[in-house]
């Protein structure tokens, strides 16, 4: 007895369909990712302020704008700063996981109140697991900064003897290329690195009850199957985050990018389930 091979397709969403979708869905939650995107803009502020009163208090910051312009770094400015990025640091993981939860729903047409970023704050184990995450998605990205980050550093001090030495105009401008190819360079291993832990978040709200270690393979796994796509799902939002430096529309451009990695996420999954049920139907009729 032949069996005919079971024929699956599968089209995955592309860019312009995803962002498309979280568009659509972006109109029936406007007002909670606008406070959202408010609150999340707020702690990055008062972050900032309290660095500048740190800075006033010790002496540090003597100039008269509110612009990180530092005279001296006493010991005690340094401690204080310190104080002030790990509290932060911290404090604020259950709701950066919260607003990943909230658009991950939004993502499924839910519309959840604005209060559930704060849901992380619930208990004990609920921030613990908040604060894991975050650290454990940053020490995997150490290693990529400290290895790129110290080529970038050996290049530019090589550079910089290498122009001390009266380099003509020609030697020059290639020095200077040769240092923009290099931060590039830079900057792309370390975003390329980092893109392994971007869906944790996503894949926490996902699955609130899974092990951590589940979670950070899952999201590897993702990423690799679909690099390509979410490598063009970031450029495609180049034009936004350069909008960001002078218009400053960042209260869109947090929800409207979140929702659409959230779609995204969810295409890849939804995709991945689908070719694993074609693959059990196809050895059934074998």
């Amino acid at each position: 007895m032949t069996t005919t091979p079971m024929t699956v397709t599968m089209t995955a969403m592309r860019t312009k369909e995803i962002k498309a979708r979280a568009r659509e869905l972006l109109r029936g939650c406007f007002a909670e990712s606008a406070f959202i995107s408010m609150l999340n803009i707020g702690l990055f502020l008062l972050t900032y302020l309290l660095i500048i009163i740190a800075g006033r208090v010790t002496g540090a910051h003597t100039a008269e704008t509110l612009f990180p312009v530092f005279s001296s770094c006493p010991p005690l400015f340094i401690i204080s700063v310190c104080v002030i990025l790990l509290t932060a640091y911290i404090l604020s993981a259950p709701i950066y996981y919260g607003s990943k939860w909230f658009f991950w729903q939004a993502a499924a047409g839910n519309t959840m109140p604005a209060s559930s970023v704060f849901a992380g704050y619930s208990s004990s184990e609920q921030f613990k697991l908040c604060v894991k995450l975050r650290v454990l998605s940053d020490i995997r990205r150490v290693p990529y900064i400290l290895i790129f980050g110290t080529a970038a550093v050996v290049e530019a001090v090589l550079a910089q003897r290498m122009l001390s030495q009266d380099a003509d105009k020609s030697s020059a401008a290639f020095i200077y290329a040769g240092l923009a190819v290099v931060g590039a360079g830079v900057v792309y291993m370390c975003f390329f690195a980092g893109l392994r832990c971007v869906p944790v978040g996503f894949l926490l709200a996902d699955n609130p009850d899974a092990v951590v270690t589940d979670i950070f393979e899952l999201s590897e796994q993702v990423v690799k199957k679909n690099a390509g796509r979410l490598m063009k799902l970031y450029i495609s939002f180049i034009g936004w985050f350069l909008a960001c430096l002078p218009a400053f529309p960042i209260m869109i451009l947090i929800p409207y990018f979140n929702v659409s990695m959230a779609v995204f996420l969810r295409d890849c999954l939804e995709e991945t389930e689908k070719r694993e049920e074609a693959a059990v139907k196809e050895e059934a009729t074998v």
